[in-house]
């Protein structure tokens, strides 16, 4: 089969990036066809439909969060058939949800399954006419969705994917039946106890995954950057990275985060996997507030109607069972959440200080983390404490000692509660949120297209940029923001000259016609007065009036004169507004020869200026 129509890294990665945008099927297809003239010097040379996957018929796709778009470009006469599916990576708190149970916990596949679902959906649509290339593409969580996609139900001929979230093989032996079935004989797991898996040496799975798919894995190509923080993660218990992957540096003046996430205890990952895989079950019952309540006890809902003591002897007696609840709860599930915060306190003086050699926080902001961390701790401790006593106080069973102690319990839980929010206000301040910002920067797609350039073609977000050296000074072109104002401007212009051309004739009709017409009407009256007086004699009576005496008239004679039109001429208005157009079109071609003359000695500019007219 010939070269597919998308054959390099830097236009997949402008497609992906496209997805983020939420554009029409119009707006779509115009920014795939100024991307592939870039790109390529010329002009696509194949059809193109759109086709979202909002607009599925599939309530399986509809109803899990995927969001894709499938491109299919098709040509008879080029032997152009292929379709890509550009699955879109975390954008909400669904997604970030999702992450938490799919690719932490390993328990849900949901978005992988509706990849398949929307694939399936779109090859039936499509005009196929021929042998299908169908081909995915992703960015972050998408490439978990597309590649989870691919090793269970082999959706895809080929997957391209950048600083994608990996594969996770806890997610697979949930998903994927016969590997479930090969883990267990191989591991000799029980079959009423799928959770065991969690138990077992995670390099082993991670060797077995790893073979059992290596024939799949090799349509599998990845673009890593060395500073991605899910490359940091990557190689914690469950993910594994299959494929042909090329990592890049693309900020060589930090160092990553990869060895100071490999350096973090197994045991401590598989305590957080435990509480996300805790907070899956949960959730999938009764969503996030049941989460909560199942990971630490808290009813929130129930705290929330406590303000005061007279509040909280109405709680006590219309809700005691709740009461009980909640403080059993957090005496049976709190110990276990606060050693989990303990084992981050505990290290936290080491690892943020990593992060602050490495350059990614200040000295000041590990202090911040460190600070608030361990506030949050010392209030976990008090929530601890106070539902200890209370337990104490029940033991008693001293009615009233117990209703007066779990009024104040309460009250004092929520102040304990209202301090770790502080501490997470604390958190969310604009310094830290900015260093995490820059290390997020190193996940995104532009980062990732500055590090592919070379001397004389590089990117600006995803905007193509060419540099020159003019004068002895080295000057950098916005090649796409170029175009786009060379075609949008000439676009408007056009829009402009059209709009003028409507004015004009809707002058010379609605005004200068109509005054034209209305004259040979009044014209036409006078001349039918004129020719027949007696038509007219009873508009005489009106004047004058004989009961006996017969009247008659013998002729009429109109005096008319008909002043010209004034202040009703548009010539020298629509002239001026005719001359702002030419001068427009003169400014846009003057804007274009000034930057072919930057690239005096390449055509190729030329082209691209001229090729984009006819976009």
């Amino acid at each position: 089969m010939s070269e597919s129509i998308l054959s390099t890294d830097e236009i997949r990665l402008r497609l992906i990036n496209l997805e983020y945008k939420d554009l029409n099927k119009k707006d779509f297809e115009k920014e795939i066809k100024q991307i592939y003239l870039e790109e390529y010097g010329e002009i696509l040379p194949a059809n193109i439909e759109i086709i979202h996957s909002r607009d599925s018929k599939n309530s399986e796709v509809t109803s899990s969060d995927y969001n894709g778009t499938a491109v299919y470009f098709h040509s008879k006469e080029k032997d152009i058939n292929e379709l890509y599916i550009i699955s879109q990576g975390t954008q909400d708190g669904a997604d970030w949800e999702y992450n938490l149970k799919a690719m932490f916990a390993g328990k849900d596949f949901t978005q992988a399954k509706s990849a398949n679902k929307f694939t399936e959906e779109v090859i039936k649509e499509i005009d196929n006419n021929g042998e299908l290339t169908v081909t995915g593409l992703s960015h972050s969580l998408a490439h978990n969705n597309n590649t989870t996609a691919h090793l269970i139900y082999d959706t895809f001929d080929e997957i391209y994917s950048v600083n994608g979230a990996q594969t996770n093989y806890y997610q697979l032996f949930n998903a994927d039946r016969d590997f479930r079935r090969e883990i267990m004989n191989n591991f000799n797991l029980s079959r009423t106890n799928p959770d065991a898996i969690y138990n077992l040496d995670p390099k082993q799975l991670e060797t077995f995954a790893k073979e059992y798919y290596k024939d799949k894995a090799t349509n599998v190509h990845q673009l890593i950057s060395k500073d991605d923080p899910l490359y940091a993660v990557s190689g914690a218990r469950g993910f594994f990275t299959i494929g042909d992957v090329k990592y890049v540096d693309t900020n060589p003046d930090l160092p990553g985060l990869r060895n100071l996430m490999d350096e973090i205890p197994d045991e401590v990952i598989k305590d957080f996997q435990e509480l996300a895989i805790d907070y899956t079950v949960a959730s999938k019952k009764g969503g996030t507030n049941a989460a909560i309540q199942e990971i630490l006890g808290v009813n929130m809902d129930l705290v929330n109607e406590i303000d005061d003591i007279g509040s909280a002897v109405k709680v006590y007696f219309t809700k005691q069972g709740e009461i009980d609840a909640m403080v059993h709860g957090l005496n049976d599930k709190l110990p276990g959440v606060l050693s989990r915060i303990k084992t981050v306190t505990e290290n936290a003086d080491v690892i943020f200080g990593r992060l602050v050699n490495a350059g990614y926080i200040t000295e000041e902001q590990k202090n911040t983390l460190v600070t608030e961390l361990t506030a949050i701790e010392v209030e976990l401790d008090g929530i601890q404490e106070t539902v200890s006593r209370l337990t104490s106080i029940r033991d008693m069973g001293d009615f009233y000692a117990q209703l007066g102690g779990d009024a104040a319990a309460i009250i004092k839980m929520k102040r304990h509660y209202n301090s770790i929010m502080e501490s997470f206000e604390e958190l969310n301040n604009e310094d830290l949120l900015a260093a995490m910002e820059a290390i997020g920067q190193s996940h995104s797609i532009s980062e990732m297209l500055e590090g592919l350039s070379d001397k004389k073609k590089s990117y600006i977000g995803t905007d193509m940029v060419y540099t020159t050296d003019s004068g002895g000074k080295e000057i950098r072109v916005n090649i796409s923001a170029s175009l786009r104002m060379y075609t949008d401007g000439k676009s408007l212009l056009e829009e402009k000259k059209d709009e003028i051309g409507k004015l004009d004739l809707a002058w010379n009709t609605e005004i200068l016609q109509c005054f034209e017409d209305e004259k040979r009407k009044v014209v036409h009256k006078i001349s039918e007065i004129e020719g027949s007086p007696g038509s007219y004699r009873s508009l005489l009576r009106k004047h004058v009036y004989f009961s006996r005496l017969d009247k008659t008239v013998r002729g009429i004679q109109v005096h008319d004169v008909f002043y010209p039109l004034t202040n009703a001429d548009l010539d020298t208005e629509i002239t001026s507004l005719r001359e702002s157009v030419e001068e427009g079109f003169t400014y846009i071609e003057n804007y274009r020869k000034a930057i072919e003359a930057l690239f005096d000695k390449d055509d190729h500019i030329a082209t691209l200026f001229d090729l984009a007219g006819r976009l």
